[in-house]
């Protein structure tokens, strides 16, 4: 679960996008012209689009939310705020440094959102009086932009991703793609074929990555919980130091059943394959303990 640049951080484009949004130019002597926010209705109050996306977002609670075909995707906009340290061991200093691994291409898997997630999924069995007191991220992710005419298409299943040479100037929803003219249209895999998804770019953070609660309902299937946090990691791909930044919720969701931690791109990085991904993401977890609150042994 935006393209107004690909080359821009997250939080630049998030603020270019709202006031793009909520802009109300002087009257003049001709006209006055007004631009209104368009409301999101599918999740509630607060929400309204990304001008355009099809992403619905609350700023007041940093949530952003977009249809996909396997329901809804759900990450963090804009990113957590971060700090940097030298090394992972300095920003988890008095804590348990746990290494979740170090993220390639090769440990990432397309899954129902259209989005990469980790192969990895590490069982998060907290200690009495334990917490997640910070994400640490070293490294980061690099999505080349991608070059595809309609005719050269990959074969479904794959990631969303651009044509840069569709004739229907308006990218309608649900349409096959048609090649042979100038528009740049976002395209998605449905039932084995390619279609428009409605809109021409839609790309927030080139290299958005977020660590999500994962656990398995019975009835529900895989659920993907309100994620840690979310750090746009292109700018930081070549930086030697570590940016860490505190979860939005240090404490794992109330379940009977295990939960796991992952992690997965917010927005479409607009890249058929994980092939296609570029560069490398270390991350740590650091475990702090409640002042005066003991672990049951």
């Amino acid at each position: 679960m935006t393209k107004i640049t690909r080359v821009l951080p997250l939080t630049v484009v998030v603020t270019i996008a709202i006031a793009a949004a909520i802009i109300l130019r002087a009257p003049t002597a001709n006209a006055q012209s007004v631009q209104f926010v368009k409301i999101c209705s599918l999740y509630g109050e607060g929400f309204f689009y990304l001008p355009g996306t099809d992403i619905c977002v609350d700023f007041s609670e940093n949530d952003a939310r977009e249809p996909t075909a396997a329901g809804e995707w759900r990450w963090r906009i804009p990113n957590n705020p971060r700090t940097w340290v030298p090394t992972p061991q300095q920003g988890c200093q008095g804590g348990q440094l746990v290494t979740f691994g170090n993220i390639t291409s090769s440990g990432l898997t397309l899954n129902a959102d259209s989005r990469f997630e980790t192969i990895t999924r590490y069982p998060l069995n907290l200690k009495q009086g334990q917490y997640i007191a910070s994400v640490l991220y070293k490294g980061g992710f690099v999505i080349p932009p991608p070059q595809f005419t309609v005719s050269d298409l990959p074969t479904c299943p794959a990631a969303n991703t651009l044509v840069d040479d569709a004739t229907d100037p308006y990218c309608t929803f649900g349409n096959a793609p048609v090649g042979g003219g100038v528009t740049t249209c976002e395209v998605t895999c449905v039932s084995g074929a390619w279609q428009f998804t409605g809109f021409s770019d839609n790309t927030v953070g080139q290299g958005t990555f977020c660590m999500f609660y994962f656990y398995t309902d019975p009835l529900l299937g895989p659920v993907y919980s309100f994620p840690l946090g979310c750090i746009d990691t292109s700018p930081q791909a070549t930086v030697p130091a570590t940016l860490m930044f505190s979860p939005d919720s240090p404490i794992p969701p109330a379940v009977s059943y295990q939960t796991y931690i992952l992690g997965a791109n917010g927005d479409s990085w607009e890249v058929p394959f994980v092939s296609d991904v570029q560069g490398t993401l270390s991350v740590w977890l650091c475990l702090q303990q409640v002042p005066g609150v003991k672990p049951a042994h």
